[in-house]
């Protein structure tokens, strides 16, 4: 996607609008839906010179903008926040990363910051996963922190620091988990309960699929593809792969909430995947539904990429 980055403008506002009001955007913001364009016209003063409003467009489409807000306290003047949004089609493009390019290069090169904040609800991992790649580290975590979806969520509190500041730290953040290690090891059997309750904790069972039909026909294959993952002892990750002799296959990739965004995930595709390649298996299908943006990015940063074709499905069992 060719996509230019430049300043917001006054005839901008009702693009933006539009874009932060779709749904998938709502979801991770803290704004409510159903908002009027005239609050998205008073949101925002185009010319303010402490609030930098940077919008990405491909064509003639705006498809991804960046608040940059520098703090007006006087002795955080060092400081700036910011929100990001990328319309939800055009997610996973590079969009996000020519944002937060042109950002770190203003507060860098132009206007000298030393802290960029910001607050990301602790299931937003392709957000995540974004910041990090800019050098951001999450600080502390808020519980409660936002009403969302039915129920209250959690939110990282994430910074970077200027490089020129960096080595002046006088200790490196405290990770929550950075020092565990991830055992992993096929599954057993006397797995089944805790990958049952893994699943249900990550939403993978749905009513037309009987987990425990799903662990007894896996089983019975015997291929080395069913992985679990362990921390002291725990079960905590999961994937289910297969191999027809044409294909792989992923199903039941799960981590735990509570262990998500340390790179688990990644561990066990790692893994799974050398499995594959000593089968002589050429390529790896997986499906993800649409709606599910987050889990979509995560396979994209795998190197995955979305194949044109149709899903086709038939039930053979009620």
């Amino acid at each position: 996607m060719e996509v230019v980055v430049r300043h917001a403008e006054q005839s901008d506002l009702k693009a933006i609008g539009e874009l932060l009001s779709h749904p998938e955007v709502t979801r991770n913001t803290s704004q409510i839906p159903y908002r009027s364009q005239s609050y998205w016209d008073n949101m925002f003063d185009i010319n303010d010179k402490n609030h930098i409003q940077l919008i990405a467009h491909s064509g003639n489409e705006v498809v991804g903008h960046l608040g940059l807000i520098i703090n007006q306290n006087p002795r955080r003047k060092h400081c700036a926040s910011f929100g990001i949004t990328v319309r939800h089609n055009a997610q996973g493009k590079g969009v996000g990363k020519q944002l937060m390019t042109t950002m770190v290069d203003l507060a860098d090169n132009w206007l000298s910051l030393t802290r960029i904040e910001l607050d990301v609800y602790t299931d937003n991992h392709h957000a995540i996963t974004l910041y990090e790649r800019f050098g951001f580290e999450v600080e502390g975590e808020s519980r409660f922190d936002t009403f969302q979806d039915g129920k209250l969520v959690n939110s990282f509190r994430m910074s970077r620091i200027s490089p020129d500041y960096k080595s002046e730290l006088s200790h490196p953040l405290p990770s929550r988990i950075k020092d565990q290690h991830l055992a992993i090891r096929n599954f057993d059997i006397a797995d089944t309960e805790s990958v049952i309750n893994l699943w249900q904790q990550c939403n993978l069972t749905v009513p037309q699929n009987n987990p425990k039909k799903d662990i007894k026909r896996k089983v019975a294959i015997n291929d080395g593809l069913f992985l679990v993952g362990l921390i002291n002892g725990e079960i905590v990750a999961s994937v289910m792969g297969g191999y027809e002799g044409h294909r792989g296959w992923v199903n039941y990739l799960a981590v735990c909430p509570q262990w998500q965004r340390n790179g688990f995930g990644r561990e066990l595709m790692a893994d799974l995947e050398k499995r594959l390649i000593a089968m002589d298996c050429p390529k790896i299908n997986l499906q993800v539904r649409t709606s599910n943006q987050q889990v979509i990015a995560f396979y994209h940063s795998l190197g995955y990429k979305t194949d044109r074709v149709t899903s086709l499905g038939k039930r053979l069992i009620d």
